[in-house]
């Protein structure tokens, strides 16, 4: 007899099978060796109420189940650059195990990271890099390429020409993937036209109303491009209220589940998804390791100034369309 696989235990035997080659390539365990229960690794993130973490979080506990460890997901409900960093100093305060942030503003950011590893506490990054600071390693996307891949599924979608509109809002990484769109068109396809960028603030309440302002001022756009998890969503919703649905192609990002709805019946081209699970997975990991001398690189690999982890870990996106959007959804 067949067993149904859902979504989670497919993305959790992805990212196990992942970790555990690096583990074997590095004779580490794949397994907790004792009890670690007094362990604890928390991650740190920022614009907490949207549904992009869900990856992050379901990865995040099946990691501390899988390592025998506390994990705690927390960070300002909304884009709290201030509040993030002062939350990092309560959570050095309390010296867990090591840190995963996602960083929502670099500056604020650096001072309290230098903080945690002076402290003896390791942090590692996923997605939006902070590299003057002390960080030991960053895991997660190349935002430029992540909107190149986008900018070449915008372009194919609307056949090379047109006005269209890209939107996201201001963090480094999004940045990125905005300047990777641009990128794209300028190298390959001129007759490509950016009319406008939207800043959506990463609200799913605002961002409709964002990018319907932008379709208003500009009647003849032809595509929309999404650089964050909130951008798809609030530009199907302007596009069907515009009824204007086939006529303005829609790239997306990442794989929140109340937009895949949009995928599948037309209203949004595509999405380009960031690994998620995996980079959290293996952030979690490799926290683990640091912590319990799992790495033999060196006898005392922290008294000589070592890290002894990689500096980044770039993790890959899929493109996601009507033809495998159902691999996305959750069970």
């Amino acid at each position: 007899m067949s067993k149904k696989v859902s979504r989670r235990d497919f993305m959790r035997a992805g990212a196990a099978a992942t970790v555990g080659a690096f583990a074997l390539s590095q004779g580490l365990p794949l397994r907790r060796a004792a009890a670690q229960g007094d362990q604890e690794y928390v991650y740190l993130s920022i614009v907490t109420q949207v549904p992009f973490w869900v990856d992050h979080r379901l990865a995040l506990e099946d990691a501390g189940k899988a390592l025998g460890v506390k994990t705690t997901f927390t960070g300002p409900v909304d884009f709290d650059v201030a509040g993030q960093a002062r939350q990092l100093d309560e959570i050095v305060a309390r010296n867990p195990a090591g840190i995963v942030i996602f960083t929502g503003d670099a500056g604020a950011m650096a001072p309290g990271i230098d903080r945690a590893v002076d402290a003896g506490i390791p942090v590692v990054l996923v997605i939006s890099d902070v590299p003057q600071s002390k960080r030991y390693s960053i895991l997660g996307i190349n935002g430029f390429q992540a909107g190149r891949v986008g900018g070449e599924m915008l372009a194919q979608a609307i056949g090379g020409k047109g006005k269209v509109v890209i939107g996201g809002f201001q963090s480094p990484n999004i940045i990125e993937r905005m300047e990777g769109y641009k990128a794209v068109f300028a190298e390959k396809y001129p007759e490509i036209e950016v009319v406008a960028e939207v800043d959506d603030r990463a609200d799913p309440a605002y961002a409709p109303t964002a990018y319907a302002a932008a379709l208003t001022a500009n009647p003849d756009v032809v595509g929309v491009g999404g650089t964050d998890g909130d951008s798809g969503k609030g530009a199907a919703l302007a596009v069907r209220d515009a009824g204007k649905v086939g006529e303005i192609k829609i790239v997306a990002m990442d794989r929140n589940d109340d937009m895949l709805p949009f995928i599948e019946d037309g209203t949004i081209h595509g999405t380009v998804v960031q690994k998620s699970y995996t980079e959290m997975f293996l952030a979690v990991h490799m926290l683990y390791w640091l912590k319990n001398e799992s790495l033999k690189v060196a006898p005392d690999w922290r008294g000589a100034g070592l890290n002894i982890l990689p500096e980044r870990v770039e993790t890959g996106v899929f493109a996601v369309t009507a033809a495998n959007v159902a691999q996305f959804k959750r069970a």
